[in-house]
């Protein structure tokens, strides 16, 4: 397991993505950033591996522009998993001084709280030992 090298902050941005599969930017939301990545709410996966461009506005004045490859999926098929279904993407390029001004930027915004999926009462739920 990668250690990470940034704390994500818990914080929903639009971010437009594009990938192999979309012939034009999709307009998705992240709910978490950091300044080397995000998580992006989609329930249609990118394959683990695959190069994307993300691009989002911190501020409104300030564009970033990365390239990136998505490095986990969640289909949120078990019971267990936490959150929405999306993905994970490591920004590549990114410059020093982009990571801190999008670190600046994050400044006293929490980092994300696990929230469990509701099961309805009509499902039994076993847990794993």
């Amino acid at each position: 397991m990668k250690k990470r090298f940034e704390l994500r902050r818990s914080i929903n941005y639009p971010m437009e993505v594009i990938t192999s599969h979309w012939d034009e930017p999709v307009l998705l939301a992240t709910s978490d950033l950091s300044p080397r990545g995000a998580y992006i709410n989609c329930d249609c996966l990118p394959e683990i591996g695959e190069y994307v461009v993300c691009s989002f506005s911190t501020d409104g004045n300030t564009q970033y522009d990365f390239f990136g490859q998505v490095v986990r999926t969640n289909l949120m098929r078990r019971t267990e998993d936490r959150g929405e279904a999306g993905f994970g993407v490591e920004f590549l390029d990114s410059k020093p001084m982009e990571r801190i001004q999008i670190r600046e930027h994050l400044r006293g915004t929490p980092p994300p709280v696990p929230i469990m999926r509701k099961v309805s009462k009509e499902q039994k739920v076993i847990k794993r030992k």
